[in-house]
């Protein structure tokens, strides 16, 4: 994939999809949130092998979080919003923060960005912080911009509470 310049409008419906996925999460407006991604996406939040170095292979190593396609998505999201997941019960409040967002790689059908990110989850009387960034490959569907990749690394790696696809 090479990079073209892209316009205003273009940049703005493609950031507009990393903006909202976090109100789509903090509004906990799950049909819309799964909405942003492809049925065949890739959702991996990838686990530090020591201090500096970051596991590369979803299948071979270990992972917080991986996901590789929507139905996955949406067996977890039932999970934490059925009441069936102790962890889960009640679901903290949360605020995204997202920043950094630059245009790594755009085709015309294709684009990549990267984000840092920052999340406030309140629960239980207690405020929790996760920080990280993440890169997103995004596709076009239909005249929509979705969300085929999403590689996240957290940056405190040994979160205070249950890690949960909210909670990124």
């Amino acid at each position: 994939m090479k990079t073209q310049v892209v316009d205003f409008d273009t940049w703005n419906l493609l950031s507009g999809v990393l903006y909202e996925e976090a109100a789509a999460l903090d509004e906990q407006r799950w049909e819309d949130w799964l909405s942003l991604y492809t049925d065949n996406c890739v959702y991996w939040v990838q686990a530090w092998d020591s201090k500096h170095e970051l596991s590369c292979n979803p299948e071979n190593d270990v992972s917080l979080i991986y996901m590789d396609n929507k139905s996955m998505l949406e067996d977890r999201k039932w999970r934490f919003t059925s009441g069936t997941s102790p962890a889960s019960v009640p679901l903290p409040r949360t605020n995204h923060l997202i920043g950094n967002v630059q245009l790594v790689e755009f085709s015309g059908e294709k684009a990549v960005l990267k984000s840092h990110w920052q999340v406030a989850s309140y629960r239980f009387r207690e405020l929790t912080q996760i920080a990280g960034r993440s890169r997103y490959m995004l596709t076009l569907d239909n005249g929509l911009w979705k969300i085929e990749q999403r590689q996240t690394v957290l940056v405190n790696d040994q979160v205070q509470t249950t890690l949960d696809l909210y909670h990124i």
